[in-house]
């Protein structure tokens, strides 16, 4: 508890109670999760995560704003080792998949509607806008460069998200699995392909 109290007197709690956050929506769900239990497991007095947090749901738009940051950075990552603006796309959108199974628990958060008055918290709304933004210039680019069809980009953009959201929430959910066979990944390449396809000019 020394050492924590330690951390916290220099910043670090925040962190601490983001990531124990995590693990107790992983074992018992976001209905679970309370103030009082993290500051438990984290070995702080129950007062201390209300001097980072107001409240649960604030943690929780904390939470989703970590996860869309992250989001971000893997495709951003994605789409400078992609060939070209097409393979961008379809790089973008694996890693989107990816980062989903890999942090279910803050995919999940991150779109879900646990998060009341979500519009009221600037950093989650320009954090989401800078995840969506990574697939909004990898589509304006090829259409400047005659790749893609002069459409509007934000249909195309929407369309390309709705596609890979829906492949990453089927993913992360386990579908395939509760389906008795491993046809997922042969499914999301067959989509992402077809979805490029019918963006060429």
């Amino acid at each position: 508890m020394k050492n924590i109290r330690k951390k916290y007197h220099h910043g670090d709690l925040r962190s601490a109670l983001l990531r124990g956050a995590v693990a107790i929506i992983a074992r018992e769900g976001v209905e679970n999760l309370s103030l009082r239990s993290l500051a438990k497991g984290c070995g702080v007095s129950q007062t201390a995560p209300y001097r980072h947090f107001e409240d649960k749901n604030a943690l929780l738009a904390a939470l989703a704003e970590e996860g869309f940051v992250e989001l971000a950075a893997a495709m951003t990552k994605a789409r400078g080792m992609a060939r070209d603006e097409a393979d961008a796309l379809k790089q973008i959108g694996k890693a989107y998949i990816q980062w989903g199974m890999k942090y279910p628990e803050k995919y999940r958060l991150m779109f879900s509607s646990g998060i009341s008055n979500r519009c009221s918290y600037e950093p989650l709304n320009r954090a989401g806008e800078a995840a969506y933004k990574a697939l909004l210039d990898v589509v304006e680019n090829a259409i400047a460069r005659g790749m893609f069809r002069d459409l509007d980009p934000l249909m195309l953009s929407n369309t390309a998200w709705a596609m890979v959201h829906g492949l990453a929430t089927l993913s992360v959910d386990r579908f395939s699995d509760q389906c008795g066979g491993d046809w997922m990944q042969g499914q999301i390449d067959f989509a992402l392909n077809q979805m490029v396809k019918g963006f060429l000019a």
